[in-house]
């Protein structure tokens, strides 16, 4: 009778612990080359798209072997949270099977009584190292900061126990299940991320993955009607800057890969503005069109006059601005362009309205103070709002050459 596949992993997961211990311990030396994609969907959310190029180490092989054509291996550490529309691929675009959350737990709890028994071999301990491992591997979002402290406590009796557990309490294992270690491979997988700190026109994109491989190279797709202002790797921690990108770019890519053992958290840091064709310019033409409209007519013209002999002519020639201003307000936009632009069309939707409310009085036959109120303050309104967009026009990056 053949073996439950949980039996078989509990059966082998110490094994596959000391494969694992040999293998993160030296990422950069079997993890040649890690590239990620970072799609924004929204303000809020980003999809990452991670291939991954490794070969396994001969000498580890057997270590990692979970059946006769069965091999674990760890791809990666992610936050621990619900992985959302993931998928995990191979070479040819085919499904690979994935350890579930308690598999990989078998395996992180045989790593982390590994790791102490390396630190303390034969001492006594001081500390219930059972309970302890219990709450790391149990560890949520709301538990980091306690069962990191009760990890800090022990770092100087058990050094490596304590460095491993405190990335188990925050992070779990991805860990792929291949069917051939002989040869090198390229492992590729997806998800949807949430973003910590949401914002219009600045992010911050996790990207611990350039400690994890020998290279590391991240690529940013900018939303349609966006540019990438500046994209620059920086220490979390700190602030510093740790790689300048470049500039303007609809398309940043980034090559960085942190030296061994250094102590950073390492993050793509992008600064986003709107392409100056795509709503600024025809808006800034609307206002400026708006503001003539109404100001040459308030200084000069007689709108009592008008108002008697022409009224719902003028009114419908004034609401042709709010026709093409509704135009310019079209549907269909990437979230995070819709978010950034929102107030600027608030401030054309303001000027617009001033111009259909000095049509109507206009078209009403209005008396002669109210059409020198609304008017004059359309007029203004107009004004300010064709000030505004200018300078963001000017302020805006030129619109892509794309091929």
């Amino acid at each position: 009778m053949q073996p439950w596949p949980g039996e078989v992993l509990e059966e082998r997961s110490g094994e596959i612990a000391v494969g694992f211990a040999a293998l993160l311990t030296r990422q950069a030396a079997w993890r040649h080359r890690r590239v990620e994609t970072i799609e924004v969907l929204s303000h809020e959310e980003v999809r990452r798209s991670v291939s991954v190029d490794f070969t396994v180490p001969l000498e580890h092989r057997d270590e990692l072997r979970l059946s006769d054509r069965e091999w674990v291996v760890p791809l990666a550490v992610l936050d621990k949270r619900k992985l959302v529309h993931f998928d995990l691929f191979g070479e040819d675009e085919y499904a690979l099977p994935l350890l579930r959350s308690d598999e990989v737990r078998l395996i992180a709890r045989e790593l982390l009584y590994l790791m102490l028994d390396i630190d303390v071999e034969d001492a006594e301990l001081d500390f219930d190292a059972s309970d302890l491992i219990e709450r790391v591997l149990a560890a949520g979002p709301n538990d980091t900061e306690t069962v990191t402290a009760r990890v800090d406590a022990v770092a100087e009796q058990a050094p490596e126990f304590a460095a491993l557990a405190r990335v188990l309490t925050s992070k779990f294992l991805l860990c792929a299940v291949l069917d051939d270690v002989g040869r090198r491979r390229l492992v590729k997988f997806a998800y949807d991320e949430p973003l910590g700190r949401p914002d219009r026109r600045s992010h911050f994109y996790g990207t611990q993955g350039c400690t994890e491989a020998a290279s590391y190279h991240v690529e940013l797709a900018v939303p349609e009607g966006m540019r990438a202002r500046s994209a620059d790797i920086v220490d979390n921690r700190t602030g510093e800057q740790l790689l300048e990108g470049p500039q303007d770019s609809d398309r940043p890519g980034l090559h960085y890969v942190a030296g061994a053992g250094a102590e950073i958290e390492p993050g793509l840091r992008v600064n986003y503005a709107t392409e100056r064709g795509g709503f600024l310019v025809p808006a800034m033409l609307v206002a400026w069109v708006i503001t003539l409209e109404l100001g040459l007519a308030w200084a000069f013209a007689d709108l009592r006059g008008i108002a008697v002999a022409g009224g719902p002519a003028v009114a419908v020639l004034l609401s042709i601005s709010a026709v093409f201003a509704s135009l310019v307000l079209r549907a269909g936009e990437h979230p995070l362009v819709q978010l950034v632009l929102a107030r600027y069309r608030m401030l054309l939707g303001t000027a617009t309205l001033a111009a259909v409310a000095a049509g109507g009085t206009l078209a009403f036959r209005g008396s002669e103070a109210l059409l020198n109120w609304t008017w004059g303050i359309g007029a203004v309104v107009a004004l300010v709002t064709a000030g505004i967009l200018s300078i963001e026009v000017a302020r805006a990056p030129a619109t892509a050459k794309r091929p």
